[in-house]
């Protein structure tokens, strides 16, 4: 059965909506249902459409130019050849206070938006279905009640049946909200259940972690020693008896024991940097990265190394995690500029107002191909071979989850036989 032949004569619907795609939405929605729609952009072309053509309901949204929908509604209910014709608010009504100005105005009924279809529709269909019962009734208007609110004074002369509909339409309002706080609540319940599980499958991993750790250090540490150890008595006793092909490779072996401990020990240090609480305070990095030049200096004194760094380079950071950091870039920049008669290093900041200082370790080394920077920061991937020079591939890969657990960023420059660059950001403690 068509929706307008549920009630006597047609259906003439006025939609005051200054929203143009708002407007159309609603009027295909209702003449949907074999109602006749008109529509207007603002107050007073509604009022002046109602009074040219009377409408059976007015739908119209609050906030227009030149004229609301509060005024529209209470210019309607004060016109005495429109007073009778329901007046459907459409609003946020997210107060009390936006009831008691609904009801001040005459308004015979709201609907919340966001809405879906099929309330807005079943909501003129009660209010249809009301109007009419109550014109066969009919009725006389009640006196009017002053109220109070929110520091002004409100002259409420809604009919009886006016403040019931609008008490239903916020109790369906009131309901609907309920269903939508416990479907949500059902989501944030299953979510948290989600988060226990994950904590606890974390805490478990870590639990293996360090069982792996404990295995690795002793269980094959301990094969290793054996075979340095083995190696070396047979190197010391039987040396004289081998040529040197036998020495070569009794040599070999030492090497390679002794890669795969230095592989053991940085895959330890790896896996201990991602655990443990961060422990921020104000550091001062270039200060850490003159102490670390004093050290390598130490080490190596034949070595003709200039290096810049600033007076303070303050962030706020764990001090230990943020001294591998600086040790590993000038280590890697120590190392790599190993073959220059005059080796530079640089260590430096770069604050600009409105965004997070930038730190650098700066060389003019070997530097790399930029096309391979993809493995740059991969565990145990390196880009240079071992013979030119050493290393295990797990520094860069440190740095980089040291200053992720910072929430910061690290990417790197470079050029083949121009040196690199390596940048990095902090972020400040929440």
């Amino acid at each position: 059965m068509n929706a307008a032949t549920r009630f006597h004569g047609p259906v003439d619907v006025l939609v005051a909506e200054d929203s143009r795609t708002q407007a159309e939405l609603l009027k295909s929605l209702l003449q949907d249902q074999g109602w006749r729609v008109s529509t207007t952009g603002d107050g007073r072309r509604a009022l002046e459409a109602a009074r040219e053509r009377k409408p059976t309901l007015v739908i119209t949204d609050i906030v227009m130019p030149e004229m609301d929908g509060y005024a529209l509604c209470k210019a309607i209910k004060g016109d005495d050849e429109l007073r009778d014709v329901p007046v459907m608010i459409v609003t946020a009504l997210s107060g009390i206070q936006e009831i008691v100005m609904a009801l001040e105005c005459g308004a015979d009924n709201f609907i919340r938006k966001p809405y879906e279809p099929e309330e807005l529709v079943d909501r003129v269909h009660y209010i249809l279905s009301n109007r009419e019962l109550r014109t066969h009734r009919g009725g006389r208007r009640q006196p009017g009640l002053e109220i109070f609110l929110g520091g002004r004074r409100h002259f409420i002369t809604s009919q009886r049946e006016q403040i019931l509909d609008l008490l239903v339409a916020s109790y369906e309002q009131a309901l609907r909200a309920n269903e939508d706080l416990k479907k949500r609540d059902h989501v944030i319940s299953a979510l948290n259940a989600d988060l226990v599980r994950h904590a606890a499958s974390l805490e478990a991993a870590n639990a293996e972690l360090e069982a792996f750790s404990h295995s690795v250090s002793h269980d094959l540490r301990a094969p290793l020693v054996s075979i340095d150890g083995f190696t070396a008595r047979l190197q010391k006793d039987c040396g004289s008896m081998l040529d040197a092909r036998g020495n070569d490779h009794l040599r070999r072996v030492r090497d390679s024991v002794q890669r795969m401990s230095r592989l053991i020990d940085d895959m330890l240090y790896l896996s201990k940097v991602t655990r443990g609480e961060l422990q921020r305070e104000e550091v001062d990095l270039a200060r850490i990265a003159h102490e670390i030049v004093a050290e390598l200096r130490a080490a190596h004194p034949a070595r003709n190394v200039h290096f810049v760094a600033p007076a303070r380079a303050v962030a706020e950071c764990d001090p230990r995690l943020m001294r591998i950091v600086v040790q590993n870039l000038i280590g890697n920049a120590w190392k790599f500029t190993a073959r220059r008669e005059e080796a530079r290093i640089e260590f430096g900041v770069t604050d600009e107002p409105g965004s997070a200082p930038v730190f650098h370790v700066r060389d003019n080394g070997a530097g790399f191909d930029m096309q391979q920077a993809g493995t740059l920061f991969t565990p145990f991937q390196r880009l240079h071979a071992d013979a030119d020079f050493p290393g295990t591939g797990v520094g860069l890969a440190t740095v980089q989850r040291v200053i992720q657990r910072h929430g910061g960023k690290l990417w790197a420059e470079a050029a083949v036989d121009r040196g690199a660059a390596f940048h990095f950001t902090l972020t400040s403690a929440a």
